[in-house]
């Protein structure tokens, strides 16, 4: 969003001399108002589902997020992480959920899936680092 910026102060010209040339407000400072309104307004995101473009950043954020994320999330998750029918993913790893289940891939190769009751299935070699 653009921040909008008045270019006028209007209020000041009421305290100016009656006569003096300055106390008239003219047609285009009220232009150039209404063009920076205008321009504020335009550029910026809806609160109801805003579509941002190029890389969106925000402050540390606590709380809920709902809805469908597509892209990238850079930073630390803490706290629940639901994937819906969608996939959770890093650079390496990809957890998905298909009938209760959960599918762990890496590097697009399935590596493990736990289901519901705790069962914990793996595909191939598994290393144990410490007590298991």
């Amino acid at each position: 969003m653009t921040n909008y910026v008045k270019s006028t102060n209007f209020a000041s010209k009421d305290a100016l001399a009656q006569g003096n040339p300055l106390k008239i407000v003219k047609g285009t400072e009220i232009d150039a108002e209404f063009n920076n309104i205008a321009t504020a307004v335009a550029t910026k995101a809806d609160t109801a589902s805003p579509t941002f473009t190029g890389v969106v950043t925000a402050p540390s954020f606590t709380g809920n997020l709902t809805g469908n994320v597509t892209g990238n999330i850079n930073g630390n998750v803490t706290g629940n992480v639901s994937a819906g029918a969608g996939t959770i993913s890093t650079t390496t790893w990809s957890i998905s959920e298909v009938g209760g289940i959960l599918y762990f891939k890496s590097g697009g190769v399935s590596k493990a899936k736990l289901d519901a009751s705790g069962n914990l299935t793996v595909v191939g070699n598994i290393t144990a680092y410490g007590t298991v």
